[in-house]
């Protein structure tokens, strides 16, 4: 099967535009552009003709860049060609999202008055009687079977923090392209606009009955906690945080393929995880379920312990079930002698010397976005045995098939056991010499999705 790796980590380059030019009609003129392109550090892909007219020939070149500026230099580079106009610079990420990356369309085409009426008013009152008759047939008779609400109040978008509902509407849009895509789902963006939890709870109490299930995104630690655990008490519909589940999941997928590879067994690993809030707790808390009984969590004031007097009440929690011998210090001093890392916090924190300082060839998992904990290079060469990032081990290889799953078996919440099994069906479909199964194949989120009905089952 062919590789589906995003042309942006093949080329180490994070954002992709368009350069638009025109060129004198001369052969070496198209050679010339693409050469200052390289020359600057910049890569190109494909090169789309536009236009040919007698004098001139007009190009699409997509340019993957470090950054704005270097696309900036590379831009007046290009314009610097002789024989060359730049018409235009479009960002991708931008263009994609104008207008937004989802709507919401029709399943039934309204050609006439008659599939108007039938779709719509008058025929439409027989489902609402059936339904109000029956309740269970809401499920056959609208989409609430295969709907999901994608809630946030973006107080932690991606890598971004704390930048608003509105501003983190386009992660929530895309997650929405991502389930449609990928499996299937119908699932609405929910901006809630508030940081207090239990408004958020009670807002989707509220909602929820028009969905199959919600997912809570990008809601910050520690109140994203209580919201989940009140949410999943309350509503008879699976409740899923994919900062946590999501998270745990792939984390765990990932370890299993990565022991097939190293010959170790779940029971032998000592793991450091940094990073102790939503991630890092659901983690350490589903490895302990597989198996691993030493781990040890730091935050970024150090190990978190039992002897520290900082910690909030999740902290406290967590310290209770982990650290069984009550450590304190750093990071390093975390990792030391331990043979996985788990990095889901902050950029370039872990130096070669303190992978160096681990058991022998240890599994370093780095996965903070956009920039890991360690760059890949130098834990290898620090000795790493087994190395990711967070582009390797993406989210959305878990949760598309999760939700496919659970709605196909109409599971009222998300269980352990459900994401156990998906993890031991991402770990299944690993493509040899890959550590991962590949995110746009479509028999990685079957896959998913048919280990989660059984385990409801």
């Amino acid at each position: 099967m062919r590789s589906f790796e995003a042309l942006q980590d093949k080329f180490q380059r994070n954002v992709v535009f368009v350069l638009r030019v025109r060129l004198a009609d001369d052969a070496d003129a198209l050679d010339a552009v693409l050469a200052a392109v390289t020359g600057l550090g910049a890569h190109t892909a494909e090169v789309a003709l536009l236009e040919h007219r007698s004098g001139h020939i007009d190009y699409d070149i997509q340019v993957f860049a470090a950054d704005d500026d270097q696309m900036t230099r590379v831009s007046k580079a290009v314009s610097d060609v002789p024989g060359c106009t730049v018409l235009n610079v479009l960002d991708l990420a931008m263009e994609t999202h104008r207008g937004g990356a989802c709507e919401v369309r029709s399943r039934t085409p309204i050609k006439s008055n008659t599939d108007l009426r039938i779709v719509y008013t008058p025929g439409v009152a027989r489902v609402c009687k059936a339904i109000q008759a029956t309740p269970h047939l809401a499920r056959q008779f609208t989409n609430i079977a295969n709907r999901v609400a994608i809630v946030t109040n973006g107080t932690a978008i991606l890598g971004l923090g704390d930048i608003g509902p509105v501003a983190g509407l386009p992660v929530m849009e895309g997650k929405a392209a991502i389930f449609w895509e990928f499996v299937g789902i119908s699932a609405d963006p929910v901006l809630v606009d508030t940081r207090d939890a239990d408004e958020f709870i009670n807002v989707v109490e509220k909602i929820a009955c028009g969905y199959g299930a919600i997912q809570i995104e990008d809601v910050a630690a520690p109140e994203c906690f209580r919201i989940t655990r009140q949410l999943d008490q309350r509503l008879p519909i699976p409740v899923f945080h994919d900062d946590q589940h999501g998270t745990a999941t792939v984390v765990l997928g990932g370890l299993y393929s990565a022991m097939r590879k190293t010959g170790r067994k779940i029971g032998e690993l000592r793991c450091a995880i940094s990073g102790a809030g939503a991630a890092g707790t659901a983690v350490a808390d589903l490895l302990i379920h597989a198996g691993i009984a030493d781990i040890v969590l730091c935050d970024s004031k150090g190990i978190v312990s039992r002897n520290r007097t900082d910690l909030n009440p999740e902290k406290r929690a967590l310290a209770e079930r982990t650290n069984a011998e009550n450590i304190s210090g750093s990071l390093a001093d975390a990792m030391k002698g331990r043979n996985l890392f788990l990095g889901l916090s902050r950029p370039n924190i872990v130096s070669r010397e303190m992978v160096q300082a681990m058991a022998p060839k240890p599994i370093v998992l780095a996965l903070a976005n956009p920039v890991s904990e360690i760059a890949r290079d130098d834990a290898l060469a620090a000795g790493a045995a087994i190395y990711a990032d967070g582009r390797m081990m993406n989210n959305a290889l878990a949760y598309p098939g999760i939700f496919r799953g659970a709605l196909d078996a109409n599971a009222s919440s998300i269980t352990t056991d459900m994401l156990m099994a998906a993890a031991d069906a991402l770990a299944a479909a690993v493509p040899k010499g890959q550590l991962m199964p590949e995110m746009m194949d479509p028999n990685t989120h079957r896959a998913v999705a048919e280990a989660v009905r059984n385990a409801v089952k």
